[in-house]
């Protein structure tokens, strides 16, 4: 018996491996005249104009730097998770999407589909419309209008911040990931104050400097107005006060001579010399120490310099007066010390 030959309705091409009989219509005219995916829901996408973030259900997300950037990657993203294919199409897969701006504003994404049809795989290219609004996230609003919602105060025992330690104060802000929050930069009498839109991102930055580089840290809120709904609006300051003791100095602890080591990890680091021992202390409990007089930096204390006359028993002169004394071991005579 005989098989009955099928033409196309629209151009008349007769069935073929290459050019199937798809329903009434050759797989060229079927492309051309129907699309064959969808996309469920047209993409909605809140950018901010400035900074690059994104609102996903009413909470602004971080993104990328260029606007356009986070459009294009929301774009791709919310087409992947609501595309499907259309009858008489069985499979779908998306093999690129291109956003573009067209005149009067206007976001449209142009997704390229592999749709498996009649047994074969075809490319059909879709033109999807984007629903993007551009709206200032509300940190970018702050900035704008130098509004913020907490303070760092960088300060140092020494009573001012050197260059040195605002470079270090700089690079735990990196970490901190908290650059984009700083509203403005506030030189004062003594140090530097950090102003910031986000109250958590402060601190994170003020524990991140305890931790890297033994900071005291002090919180305190204070009642700056009420927000549009009604409630109180507060302030968060953070007092961050430096230790001013470098690496190598000596210092008196609880009355014995040591050496500060280091900082590390949140410990500051001793050698208490007259026991020939290490000692680790915390932060909190450096500070209380310190508060309490029980460790003193030898520039606090009146010291007078002497001059080693003999090792054992330890003997040093000053001035015009010989003593007995007690201090590290590997001192030799003709040395000077401080006394």
């Amino acid at each position: 018996m005989r098989r009955r030959r099928r033409f196309c309705v629209r151009c008349g091409a007769e069935d073929s491996p290459e050019n199937p009989i798809i329903g009434h219509l050759c797989l060229r005219c079927l492309l051309n005249e129907r699309t064959l995916a969808t996309v469920k829901h047209t993409p909605h996408i809140v950018v901010c104009p400035i900074c690059g973030s994104y609102m996903v259900e009413n909470t602004w997300v971080r993104g990328y730097d260029d606007p356009e950037e986070t459009i294009a990657m929301l774009a791709e993203r919310i087409i992947e998770n609501n595309i499907e294919p259309l009858e008489p199409a069985e499979d779908i897969e998306i093999k690129g999407v291109n956003v573009e701006r067209r005149r009067g504003g206007k976001y449209f994404a142009n997704v390229t589909v592999a749709v498996t049809i009649g047994g074969r795989e075809v490319e059909q290219t879709l033109i999807v419309p984007l629903d993007v609004v551009k709206r200032p996230c509300p940190n970018c609003l702050k900035k704008s209008g130098k509004d913020y919602d907490a303070i760092l105060q960088i300060r140092s025992e020494r009573g001012t911040v050197d260059e040195s330690e605002l470079r270090l104060a700089g690079e735990v802000f990196a970490k901190a990931g908290s650059a984009e929050d700083i509203v403005d930069l506030v030189d004062v009498k003594g140090g530097l104050d950090v102003l910031l839109t986000n109250k958590e991102v402060a601190k994170r930055a003020a524990s991140l400097l305890r931790y890297e580089l033994g900071a005291k840290i002090v919180e305190s809120q204070s009642v700056v107005g009420m927000t549009r709904s009604g409630r109180i609006r507060t302030r968060l300051t953070i007092s961050v006060r430096l230790p001013d003791i470098k690496e190598g100095e000596p210092i008196l602890y609880k009355g014995q001579p040591a050496i500060f080591t280091g900082f590390s990890r949140g410990k500051f680091d001793l050698y208490l010399l007259p026991s020939n021992r290490s000692l680790k202390l915390d932060v909190d409990e450096w500070w209380d120490l310190r508060k309490k007089g029980e460790i003193k930096y030898l520039r606090e204390k009146y010291n007078e310099i002497g001059i080693i006359q003999n090792e054992e028993p330890l003997r040093v002169r000053v001035g015009e007066e010989i003593i007995e004394a007690e201090g590290p071991i590997g001192l030799r005579v003709g040395q000077e010390v401080y006394i």
